[in-house]
């Protein structure tokens, strides 16, 4: 189901408030706090891609530019984060050569609103609709989604001094039985992580293991360009074999081709290997076992098991 209206405001916000810190943090516990900065002024309108892909644009906080590409069902997902060239109140401008054209200013409509976001006390936001209009473009690698346009609608959001639980800050909160995991896998090396988690019948929506992979770069341009690629995908419980303190097979479905394998050998050294993969948009599929890879292997009633990764390797 896709996320819209005050969801996608408050990922708009989280992202460019946190930039640049790492883009794979995950959500506390629900009784934290989530402070906003003093004044985070975002423009943020979305458009239609090709290909199923729906794209947000936002910019806003520390003068970033962020574009977002989502899959259709939602399985895939790629930010692409620069520097707004122009940082100001009411124009966004981001230039990567074969990618990112963006040059708009903002024209408001309507008055100004105040919505008070449940969960969240003091001073309430201001939001102004309206719509962006100049140069619109972006062109995925390989071309796996285009948009090209003159016009969009959009909105600013100016926050203030509001503060928000940081259970609110979610648009979807997880049901209470996503954490009763019974066993639960994670291999990484630098710019790359694999989670996956198998969970008991009927725990979670679409099968019993969830998998997810992440990785993230920064490119060498002028602007410099941070990508971070995420994919996730539910499947049956026959795709997490040989479950045992000591060894274990994964065998995930699209975007993820392959097998990796965890096995401890005479030396009791735990190795990861195979030719496990995931398929991200525009480039070739991303190794997720073999060399280098650390892996972390977990079962509910029983412990863990660690090996450290080699950052060098």
């Amino acid at each position: 189901m896709r996320r819209r209206g005050a969801a996608a405001s408050a990922l708009a916000l989280v992202a460019l408030a946190c930039l640049p810190a790492s883009a794979g943090a995950n959500g506390g516990s629900g009784t934290s706090i989530l402070r906003r900065p003093p004044i985070i002024r975002t423009t943020r309108f979305e458009l239609q891609g090709s290909n199923g892909y729906s794209i947000l644009i936002a910019s806003g906080s520390r003068q970033h530019v962020m574009v977002k590409t989502t899959s259709e069902g939602e399985e895939l997902v790629t930010e692409y984060v620069t520097r707004d060239l122009l940082a100001a109140p009411d124009r966004v401008r981001a230039k990567l050569p074969g990618l990112i054209a963006i040059s708009v200013r903002f024209y408001p409509r309507g008055p100004l609103r105040h919505p008070s976001p449940p969960g969240c006390k003091g001073r309430r936001p201001a939001v102004q609709h309206g719509v962006v209009r100049g140069t619109i473009r972006f062109i995925g690698e390989r071309g796996y989604t285009r948009v090209e346009a003159h016009e969009a609608n959009a909105e600013i959001e100016e926050a203030t001094s509001w503060r928000c639980s940081a259970a609110a800050a979610q648009p979807e909160p997880p049901p209470p039985t996503h954490e009763t995991w019974t066993s639960k896998f994670s291999a990484q090396r630098e710019g790359v992580y694999l989670l996956v988690r198998k969970y008991p019948p009927g725990a979670i929506e679409g099968g019993e293991v969830l998998y997810s992979a992440d990785a993230g770069e920064i490119v060498s341009m002028q602007p410099k360009l941070f990508i971070y690629r995420h994919a996730t995908i539910a499947a049956p419980a026959s795709t997490f074999a040989d479950a045992h303190p000591e060894r274990l097979a994964v065998s995930p479905p699209a975007p993820f081709a392959g097998t990796g394998r965890l096995s401890r050998t005479p030396e009791s050294v735990f190795t990861w290997e195979g030719d496990l993969t995931v398929q991200f948009p525009g480039i070739d599929p991303v190794p997720l076992a073999g060399p280098g890879f650390g892996s972390d292997y977990c079962i509910r009633e029983v412990g863990c098991i660690q090996q450290s990764f080699d950052s060098h390797s």
